[in-house]
């Protein structure tokens, strides 16, 4: 009698979506609390969210981001004056293609 391991996939399956959701969130990490949420349709404006919320935030709450654009896992992360931090997710990533084509 042999044995054989089961394998489980290199990379898992994404789900399928209709839409991109840019949010930003304020507090401890992995415990944030959504401030804004928008949905996009096109990466392009999905891309318009993440620049607005960036720039509205540098100005009003002085967040320094820690880089111009969403990481490959869709977040974008900023501190602000006495350690507060903010984080820009954007679900899905923005390398996944929409269900109806759109990137």
């Amino acid at each position: 009698m042999t044995w054989e391991q089961p394998e489980l996939p290199l990379e898992w399956p994404e789900g399928k979506y209709d839409h991109y959701q840019v949010e930003i969130r304020h507090g401890p990490q992995h415990d944030e609390e959504t401030i804004r949420s928008h949905k996009a349709n096109t990466v392009d404006d999905a891309l318009r969210f993440i620049e607005g919320l960036r720039d509205t935030f540098n100005q009003r709450a002085d967040v320094t981001w820690q880089t111009e654009e969403v990481n490959d896992q869709g977040t974008m992360y900023g501190l602000a004056p006495g350690g507060e931090v903010y984080v820009i997710q954007v679900t899905p990533p923005l390398s996944v293609e929409l269900t109806d084509g759109k990137r």
